[in-house]
């Protein structure tokens, strides 16, 4: 009776066997396995993101430079229009011809230019100042050349001799021309301011008796 209770005892304890044949105890196996699990955490891999390296340039400044600029550039501004109306040429209604420029700016109350072109006047003459239209005529003619006739004559001031300087259109002698149109921008008047045909007769259409017109440089 003894000895089958010993026996029993004997193979119902666990067992393995060894890689050379060899019962082994499993019992402490089981409990390091149990207690490696239970303290073993699971984390992801870190992500981290390389870089080429540089193939170009320096990491630093191999030549010294000069410092940055502590004013801001100069303000520029665009050259003044030649079509632009003088400075200094009055206000209002009136008509501007420029002597120096050879140029007519005729303009309305509220400062609009209507209409601007070239002319041909005369250097010396008349004076810079303001005048009026005090007369005009359809057509007529010089009083030194009687063959010499111009149409639209609008007369504003007179010149040293008497004679009354006014805009019209190209004069014409025995039916020729004095100039071209091509040639208005010059001064070639002998005393008159010269516009061409169309200029002349928008001139005559809008400056009638009273009209101020200033001369200017």
């Amino acid at each position: 009776m003894a000895l089958a209770m010993a026996l029993g005892a004997v193979f119902s304890a666990p067992f393995s066997a060894s890689a050379e044949g060899e019962p082994t105890d499993t019992s402490e196996v089981s409990e390091s396995t149990d207690s490696t699990e239970s303290s073993t955490t699971t984390t992801e891999p870190a992500t981290t993101t390389t870089f080429a390296p540089a193939t170009r340039g320096s990491t630093i400044q191999l030549a010294p430079t000069l410092p940055p600029p502590t004013t801001l550039p100069p303000t520029t501004t665009a050259p003044p229009s030649p079509y632009a109306v003088p400075a200094n040429s009055g206000d209002g209604r009136r008509v501007v011809y420029s002597k120096g420029r050879m140029r007519v700016w005729i303009v309305e109350a509220n400062g609009t230019v209507v209409h601007t072109y070239r002319v041909s006047g005369r250097l010396d003459q008349p004076r810079y100042g303001t005048y009026y239209v005090f007369s005009r005529s359809s057509y007529t003619c010089s009083i030194k050349s009687s063959n010499t006739c111009m149409r639209w004559m609008v007369r504003f001031t007179k010149g040293p001799s008497g004679d009354n300087i006014g805009f019209h259109e190209i004069p014409r002698k025995n039916g020729v021309p004095l100039q071209s149109e091509s040639q208005l921008g010059l001064p070639l008047s002998a005393g008159c301011v010269r516009q061409g045909t169309h200029d002349a007769w928008f001139m005559w259409n809008w400056a009638g008796i009273g009209t101020k017109v200033v001369v200017v440089p």
